[in-house]
């Protein structure tokens, strides 16, 4: 039940010092939304605080221990990332070229070898 009310909007209300676990936290972004958390990382030496409104993107495949300093409220959702395929940045940057270029004008190739 606690996994569900952290990935809701509103989050997961965390009593002073109340421990929560997170597995693996790879590819999600753990938030205060009030309070102060304190947060750990399996393997990484350091020890990161948020306070309200701050937010974690975590990108390794991690155990994450989050600590409420007080009374807090605690988020957990997936990364906002900006996904494109390299057909979408190909047409995006011939798009840009062809703007560029369509105002210039044709020179005949008599006047451009002088």
């Amino acid at each position: 039940m606690d996994a569900l009310n952290a990935l809701s909007p509103t989050g997961l209300p965390l009593a002073r010092r109340a421990l929560y676990s997170l597995p693996d936290a790879a590819g999600l972004r753990i938030s205060c939304l009030a309070g102060s958390l304190w947060i750990t990382l399996d393997d990484d030496p350091r020890d990161i605080v948020l306070e309200a409104g701050r937010s974690l993107d975590v990108d390794a495949h991690r155990r994450a221990i989050v600590y409420a300093l007080e009374a807090s409220q605690l988020r957990v959702a997936p990364q906002a990332t900006e996904v494109r395929t390299a057909c979408e940045r190909a047409r995006n940057s011939r798009k840009t070229t062809m703007a560029m270029f369509s105002r210039f004008q044709a020179m005949p190739l008599r006047k451009a070898a002088r």
